[in-house]
């Protein structure tokens, strides 16, 4: 999959933006706040119908305008397609090849890959990045892949709306709970054997990359960890597991007047040389697992659909020393589209960007 070619209208700090792209590496450089991460921020918009930064769409929206749009033309195995994204006042509209279509079809479409500085945090972090992490790689799946996790998430509210009043319904309470518990179970044993069978095939690709990466030979642990246990057979089987535990902390639940069991819960624990990582790594450490997570995500996505995700790289160069840079340049310049942000040209790893871009106050121009 490549992106050809990205239009901006009213995008955050760009008026109107017309950009080729090439197939392989494209570099896009200038100082700090003049507009770099926007460009890639306007992309992984397309593929996600949202920001990676901003839950409010008015925020994406130039200061002083009402209406902002983004179109893309993407080649894929010789056919050419295009998305376009309107929003603003009137709401949000998506269009495919000049037809109208319900957002939810649009997912994944563009199939992108994101590595930003906050990235640190999915090693670091809570474990509700960790778990984002995971439902984004099945948002780049498609729709029907995706469909588990905002499933699971309808169903998460109306129990724990539920939870929160039981004193409510007196002796109804188990009655009234036991529906919910049932479909959270059903959502929650599909969901958590993605996400498991999702870590079991990435764990191989991250120590490739990290041992390519940081030229050390260390075992890295990717391991999905849940509240009802591992190694489920089936999605079946793991609802079964749910709906075991659901029933068993009923009276924590109670107290808690939340939902304590299920994939909202559950973690993705990240060791190197058998240490927990995001206690014993170093910042450099953590900042190579992060990386060698978004290049397994998209690897594990290519696989998956025979699509090579864009890989949008924001000022993944700093903070590296100039050996690890190197390698970094070696492996993104291996194969497929890749977008990469930096301060200025790297001049080390001797791996030329196909086409270099020069961002300056919210216009782009060919270096």
């Amino acid at each position: 999959m490549i992106l050809d070619r990205l239009e901006l209208f009213n995008f955050k700090s760009y008026g109107h933006q017309d950009l080729e792209l090439a197939p392989g590496m494209n570099l896009v450089t200038g100082r700090n706040a003049q507009g770099k991460t926007n460009l890639l921020e306007a992309i992984y918009f397309v593929s996600h119908l949202k920001s990676n930064r901003t839950p409010r769409l008015r925020e994406l929206i130039r200061e002083g305008e009402e209406n902002a749009s983004v179109r893309v033309l993407i080649m894929d195995e010789g056919t050419k397609a295009t998305i376009s994204i309107a929003f603003g006042v009137s709401g949000k509209s998506v269009e495919v090849n000049g037809r109208k279509m319900q957002a939810s079809r649009a997912l994944g479409l563009l199939k992108c890959v994101m590595f930003e500085p906050g990235d640190l945090y999915l090693v670091k972090g809570e474990p509700s990045r960790r778990r984002e992490f995971l439902d984004e790689t099945l948002e780049e799946l498609g729709q029907h892949a995706a469909r588990p996790v905002e499933a699971y998430k309808r169903v998460l509210r109306q129990r724990n709306a539920l939870l929160k009043r039981w004193e409510d319904y007196g002796a109804g309470f188990r009655a009234a709970l036991e529906p919910w518990s049932e479909k959270l179970a059903e959502e929650g044993g599909v969901l958590a054997v993605a996400r498991e069978r999702m870590t079991e095939s990435m764990s191989r690709m991250i120590n490739e990359t990290h041992s390519e990466i940081s030229g050390q030979d260390v075992k890295i642990g990717f391991e999905y960890r849940g509240t009802f246990g591992l190694g489920a057979a089936s999605p079946e089987e793991a609802a079964s597991r749910m709906r075991g535990e659901l029933a068993r902390r009923i009276a924590d639940e109670k107290r808690a007047r939340s939902t304590l069991v299920g994939p909202h819960r559950d973690d993705v624990e990240i060791r190197i040389g058998g240490r927990e990582a995001r206690y014993t790594a170093s910042q450099g450490e953590q900042r190579t697992l992060a990386f060698a997570m978004r290049l397994a995500q998209r690897g594990y996505v290519s696989d998956e659909t025979g699509k090579e995700p864009i890989l949008l790289l924001d000022d993944v160069l700093s903070e590296l020393d100039e050996e690890r840079r190197a390698r970094v340049l070696g492996v993104v310049g291996r194969s497929g589209q890749s977008i990469v942000t930096a301060t200025e040209p790297p001049e080390a790893g001797g791996v030329p960007a196909s086409r270099i871009l020069v961002v300056e106050g919210g216009t782009v121009r060919v270096g």
